[in-house]
Parts: structure tokens; C-alpha cells; sequence
């Protein structure tokens, strides 16, 4: 069969649905990044150029900013013309409220750290404040000792001037010639071992004692040695204190004071019979003691003592001497006409 000639009538034929219309359920997935492609078409026509987002979201943003502006006085503001595009305004909104999502959060860290090192400076002012005292204090003492030590070893804190103070018999000038090494040193470098090297040879010191008056002065303080009696030794009268240091030496006994006769060969500073008889004459109140004019010790035990006039004393030992003591000024009292006063046992004095 033969078809028919003549103008023939084509058929549009609908466009194939796709993919997308065809499944609406399952639409393409797209970069997050990518902003949406929207494409306006009639029944029946092709796909027209696409629509620039970007241009469309800035567009919005300066409407919402002119939105949020007061208009001026007496004065509204003309209305923006908006062509209803729903895919536009949709992703417009989006990229906004995500900008003021960020916008918060941002806001929000920078308020956090802002309180956080507020409240750590709150907290910790106190300890930097009891650490800058700390310092402060440290420093102080550091410029105090510094300042202390060097004003100590310097010139003018050095030796000028020595004072001596409580000398009779021994020469005050030859303390300080002795002592003359010790000028111009600073008042720390003086020591004591110097001075008492340079004091051993003075026989008639007994102790002293040093003071350091700054800034430039040294005081001597003596105390000299007492003679108590008289020791003969050989042909030689020497003078000699409580201790049995020679403090004199002559040909003649030296007057004012006791002979005390000791064992041949023995020396006054190492007789235990000297020793004794010193003692005696050191307790003796200064009343008898001008009396005495001898004074044997044969041992520690047996020491007698001889008064003006050829009277004796029988002393003992040395033991309870203030007893006997008490004992002899009452016999010399009560029987000034006896030869003898044994005192050797207190309880029971006797004359004869």
C-alpha cells in the first residue's frame, strides 16, 4: 500500500524527560562548593544561559545592609525591585545565615579567650605582686651587703688610731709601738692573732681585751698582773704574781711585799707549795696581807705565814679559807699578845 504523496505533517515529538524529571526522588549530587546552575525555559524550548549566583548573593546582601539602615527623616527609602527567583533567594539565604553563623561563633571564641585572660590575671595579680616584693626585698639586701662590704674595705675604714686603756705599769707608748703593724689595714683584716703576737712579749699583761670603734679606731683594753710576794732564787729577788710569772728581778727583796721560801730548785710557776702560799696571800684581806712579811709552803698542805713583830700563823691547807680567815682576824683581835695562831682547823683555833 502506497502512501499517500503530498505535504506530509511532521509530528513534534515531546523532549525526552530527564534524568532529574524522570526521577525527582534521585537528584545528581553536586561539590558542596558549586553553586547551583539555574536555567529558566519554556515548554518545548532549549536551556538558556545560566544564572550568575554570585552576582545574585551580593545583590542580596546590599539589599539586607540597606534594610537594616534607618531611612533619613521624612524621607523613605525607594523599595528595591525583586524579581521572584526562589532557587536564588534560596542560596542567598543560606551563604548568609552560614556568614552569620560564623560571624557568632567568632564573636563568641573571641569573648571566651577575652574573660579567660581576664579572670587568669585576676588570679594571678597576687602572686606577682608577692613576687615583685620578693624582689624588691632581694635586691635591698643585695645593695645593703655590697654597699657594706665595700665601704668596710676601703681607705676610709682602715686603721688610724689605737687606744690603750687601763695601763700602770706597763708603758701605753710601747703597747702602740708594739701594735704598729696594724696601721692602714681596713678594720676587717685586723685580727686578734696579729695583736696577741705582738702583746706576748709584755710580761706584766695579764689579759686584754680588743674593740673596733669604726671608722679608723682600735681600743686596748689591759689588765695587768698584781705582784703578791717575793721568790728568792739564788742570789736574785724576783717579783712574781698569783700565777708565778716574774714580773721583776732585782738584788734586794722589793719592799711591800711577803718572802715566800720554796723547796731548792723549784720555780714558782710550776710549785704546787708556791701555788698554795699565793692563794692564801690572795684571800687574805688587805688588813693582814700588809702584816705578812714571809710565807712557807714545805707542800700544799703546810703552808705558815709570818706577821711583823715574829708572830706565826699556822694556816693548813687551802681548804675552807674563809673560815680561817674569820678565825684569825677574831685571835688577833681577842689575844694580840700570843706568838701563835694555829688556824689549821677552823672548828678549833688554838693560840700559843
Amino acid at each position: 500500500m502506497r502512501r499517500p504523496t503530498g505535504p506530509t505533517q511532521r509530528t513534534q515529538q515531546a523532549p525526552e524527560p530527564r534524568a532529574a524529571e524522570a526521577a525527582p526522588d534521585r537528584a545528581p549530587r553536586r561539590p558542596a562548593s558549586a553553586a547551583p546552575a539555574v536555567v529558566a525555559r519554556e515548554p518545548g524550548e532549549q536551556l538558556t544561559e545560566p544564572i550568575d549566583i554570585n552576582g545574585r548573593i551580593a545583590a542580596v546582601l546590599r539589599e539586607a545592609e540597606s534594610e537594616s539602615e534607618p531611612a533619613p527623616a521624612g524621607k523613605r527609602a525607594p523599595k528595591a525591585e525583586r524579581t521572584e527567583r526562589p532557587d536564588a533567594d534560596a542560596a542567598g539565604s543560606g551563604f548568609v545565615s552560614r556568614f552569620e553563623s560564623w560571624r557568632t561563633v567568632r564573636s563568641a571564641r573571641s569573648e571566651s579567650r577575652r574573660v579567660v585572660r581576664g579572670e587568669a590575671r585576676r588570679f594571678t595579680a597576687r602572686t606577682r605582686r608577692r613576687r615583685q616584693i620578693q624582689l624588691a626585698c632581694a635586691g635591698f639586701v643585695v645593695l645593703v651587703i655590697g654597699g657594706a662590704i665595700l665601704t668596710a674595705y676601703s681607705p676610709l675604714m682602715s686603721l688610724k688610731t689605737i687606744d690603750v686603756e687601763g695601763a700602770h705599769s706597763v708603758k701605753a707608748a710601747d703597747v702602740r709601738s708594739a701594735l704598729a703593724a696594724e696601721l692602714g689595714k681596713p678594720l676587717p683584716l685586723v685580727k686578734g692573732g696579729d695583736i696577741r703576737r705582738a702583746l706576748d712579749d709584755f710580761r706584766l699583761i695579764e689579759s686584754y681585751s680588743t674593740q673596733l670603734e669604726p671608722p679608723s679606731t682600735l681600743v686596748v683594753r689591759i689588765t695587768e698582773r698584781t705582784p703578791i710576794a717575793v721568790v728568792k732564787q739564788g742570789s736574785s729577788f724576783e717579783l712574781v704574781d698569783q700565777a708565778g710569772v716574774v714580773l721583776a728581778a732585782g738584788a734586794a727583796a722589793q719592799a711591800g711585799y711577803p718572802v715566800v721560801t720554796l723547796k731548792a730548785g723549784d720555780q714558782p710557776d710550776a710549785s704546787a707549795g708556791f701555788a698554795a702560799a699565793a692563794s692564801v696571800l690572795a684571800a687574805l684581806p688587805s688588813g693582814i696581807r700588809t702584816q705578812v712579811t714571809a710565807a712557807a709552803a714545805t707542800s700544799p698542805n703546810a703552808v705558815t705565814l709570818t706577821l711583823k713583830g715574829g708572830k706565826s700563823v699556822v694556816w693548813g691547807g687551802t681548804d675552807q679559807m674563809q673560815l680561817k680567815t674569820q678565825d684569825l682576824q677574831a685571835l688577833l683581835k681577842g689575844a694580840p699578845g700570843v706568838h701563835v695562831y694555829d688556824v689549821s682547823s677552823p672548828k678549833a683555833p688554838i693560840t700559843r
